[in-house]
């Protein structure tokens, strides 16, 4: 790929060249890199990388790639993950080694369903990023990767499902929301177009209205049009309907025959394929045996249909990630109407550090069909393979664990885990460095209880004493801070519980009230994703006790599901069992303070006749409103509908982080000069700080109160 031959031809012009320009640049970087968040804070546009600010530039640097950059970005349909690999390139200029908090790389992700014209942000993501001296990892860099899970808006799979996607890195300052125009001063913007799962699951209106039907009003009322249905499970072509489907558009039949090509060779012991055979089993098409015998088995891995371009750890949740270019309109076994065809990505890692890769660790795969509308760029796929490292983590005072990774790509054949050299008939393969995060060293054999979240929030972002989040907390799953203020947030409603998973074992979770006596063993059956993205029902054998999955089946490492109640401060805690039932270890304890109670909401008017009042257009409205919780977050007052150009109309204050006092609490207006006359509403929204459902957001509450603008009497 263009990036790692950049590098290797930088390698080429001698150790000197490669490490005195490096030098050089972070010498020439060192203070903006220290001390940027301080530059920032005093002028926001110290680096002039904002398009539109009263501050003046001091340094003008802008989308800077020497310490981090994009590799590749994708998308994965089955899971809908939006994905983004980066380079991490420098040995220092990250904030401290793998002992200190490290600093953020932030990925901001955007869709366009117009090809550009307009963004949808779909939300931030982050991996902390860290010091790793040059001789950790030789002249190669380090490949992380960013994952947001999203919810597309998509559609039926005879109509166009390719949208365009925008990843925005930016080191240690968080691209704002609602901006994909934002320039990062330390990163880069880069765009791909990806293929959207189609609908599967759809109201039957829907499906009248994508093909233009009108339905018959008779039709309308005895027809529950609301009623949702599930979509027939697409179907596989064979090699003779691909004959027929690819005629005249050069795909070879070693390609579109390539299954029942495969299942010949495997039968065949490899390479005695006999002319009557061939024949036999795909009748009337024309195949060259010498042409078909050089394809079948060939010394280099075919990439004219696709090719692996990236590889890169998740650190929030140890998942390798592959991107996948495919660059072809056809020639994936049919269109997104059908079965498709699979692009499979085997993994190995070289933890010996000897070139061996002896440790597979496992194969995913995407999805792929025909797409007759691919832009020219083609389109980028991504796998994603959840990796079971708990035995390979050390403490940070050990140094970094830095691991080669190989990743080979093969279409229609996975790859076999026994052969980390195998070459496929089409696909190729790729290799990169990992950083493993550090932890405790659990040698293997050794079963250690651990939980390593709780309501999506690592146990050492949690106090055990006061169970509230630390200042510094972040979501596990994104990396990006629970509180932006550093405030402690609390838990509410379901709190998932993620920990260690070791097959063979079987585990109990309980709950205490702290203060109360005797333990509650969490009931609840749950649900796990495989590394397919398919979702099952985990139960428990009758008392409470699961049996641990492997990675492979429970993507996640979801232990279980606690729905809390009330207020008060609880204990978790985790029993193991052997395969004779017999208790073998009890640990990971932690502490969690809840908070199911929403927040206080109320809004009056006091000007005129007060609520639901009339008045004329011109006359500044007041009033009280009340937001207020133990753990508040914020507030916010907005006046509906916006009838009134270029937008909505604001009150005073219109938000706001400190809470409100007591009712009737703080004062509010709203000048109505230029509101055309109409009945409005002016509302009130208050957030808790609460972690709730294992989300991002908090409790909300809302209250409001109505008004009407009059024309005035002539």
């Amino acid at each position: 790929m263009a990036k790692e031959e950049a590098v290797q031809n930088d390698e080429q012009a001698g150790p000197a060249a490669t490490e005195k320009a490096p030098k050089a640049q972070r010498a020439k970087f060192a203070r903006e890199r220290a001390q940027f968040q301080a530059l920032v804070a005093a002028n926001p546009n110290y680096f002039g990388n904002l398009t539109e600010s009263p501050f003046k530039a001091v340094l003008e640097i802008q989308s800077n790639t020497f310490y981090e950059e994009i590799g590749c970005v994708g998308y994965n349909p089955q899971l809908s993950r939006l994905e983004a690999v980066v380079f991490v390139k420098q040995p220092s200029g990250y904030g401290g080694n793998i002992c200190s908090p490290g600093s953020r790389e932030y990925v901001r992700f955007f869709l366009s369903h117009d090809n550009g014209a307009t963004w949808i942000d779909q939300g931030l993501t982050a991996f902390k990023a860290y010091d790793i001296p040059q001789g950790t990892v030789g002249a190669r860099r380090l490949e992380y990767d960013a994952t947001l899970t999203i919810d597309p808006r998509t559609r039926f799979c005879f109509q166009n499902n390719v949208v365009r996607m925008r990843a925005i890195l930016s080191w240690n300052f968080a691209p704002p929301p609602g901006n994909p125009n934002f320039i990062p001063v330390w990163g880069e913007v880069q765009d791909a177009y990806i293929q959207l799962k189609p609908r599967r699951r759809f109201p039957i209106a829907d499906l009248f209205e994508a093909v233009q039907v009108k339905l018959p009003p008779l039709l309308k009322s005895v027809v529950d049009l609301d009623q949702p249905i599930e979509a027939t499970e697409p179907a596989s072509l064979n090699a003779m309907e691909l004959q027929a489907l690819y005629k005249d558009k050069g795909i070879e039949p070693h390609r579109y025959a390539f299954a029942e090509l495969n299942q010949l060779v495997s039968s065949a012991a490899g390479a005695s394929l006999v002319e009557g055979g061939l024949q036999a089993l795909l009748p009337g098409i024309d195949l060259n045996l010498d042409e078909l015998t050089a394809n079948l088995f060939p010394t280099d891995g075919n990439t004219r249909y696709e090719e692996l371009k990236c590889v890169g750890l998740n650190t929030n949740l140890d998942t390798l990630v592959g991107i996948i270019h495919i660059k072809r309109p056809s020639g994936y076994s049919g269109g997104p109407c059908t079965a498709g065809s699979k692009e499979y990505v085997t993994f190995w890692g070289d933890f010996n550090n000897n070139g061996t890769f002896e440790t597979c660790l496992g194969t995913a795969s995407v999805t792929v069909h025909d797409i007759a509308n691919i832009p020219p760029q083609g389109l980028m796929y991504a796998v994603a393979l959840p990796v079971d490292l708990k035995h390979y983590r050390k403490p940070c005072q050990q140094g970094p664990v830095v691991v080669p990774i190989r990743a080979i790509l093969s279409w229609g054949v996975p790859p076999p885990c026994f052969n980390p050299n195998y070459v496929p008939t089409w696909g190729n393969r790729e290799q990169t460095l990992v950083h493993i995060t550090p932890g405790p060293e659990i040698p293997f054999g050794v079963v250690i209880p651990k939980i390593s979240i709780l309501g999506n929030v690592p146990t050492g972002d949690i106090d055990d004493l006061s169970g509230l989040t630390t200042p510094a907390a972040t979501f596990a799953d994104i990396s990006v801070p629970v509180d932006s203020l550093g405030r402690p947030c609390p838990f509410g409603g379901r709190v998932n519980v993620i920990g260690e998973s070791y097959p063979g074992y079987s585990y109990r979770l309980e709950v205490q009230e702290v203060g109360a006596v005797g333990w509650t063993t969490l009931m609840n059956n749950f649900t796990v994703v495989n590394s397919g993205g398919v979702s099952s029902l985990h139960t428990h054998d009758g008392t409470g006790k699961f049996d641990f999955l492997p990675v492979s089946q429970n993507m996640f490492n979801v232990l279980g599901q606690w729905d809390t109640s009330g207020n008060s401060l609880w204990r978790i805690r985790m029993l193991v069992y052997d395969n004779t039932n017999t208790l073998v270890a009890i640990g990971a304890y932690h502490r969690l303070q809840l908070d199911n109670t929403l927040p206080d909401a109320e809004i009056n008017i006091d000007t005129g006749l007060g609520n639901c009042g009339k008045f004329l257009p011109g006359v500044t409205l007041s009033g009280r409103f009340v937001a207020r919780d133990l753990y508040f977050k914020s507030y916010s007052l907005v006046v509906k509908p916006t009838l009134n150009p270029p937008g909505p109309v604001s009150p005073v204050p219109s938000s706001g982080v400190i809470q409100t006092a007591l009712s009737p609490g703080n004062v509010w207006t709203l000048n109505t000069t230029g509101m055309q006359p109409c009945g409005y509403i002016i509302e009130v929204h208050a957030y808790d700080r609460a972690v709730v459902n294992s989300g991002h957001s908090g409790h909300h509450r809302s209250a409001s109160v109505g008004f009407c603008l009059e024309e005035p009497l002539e």
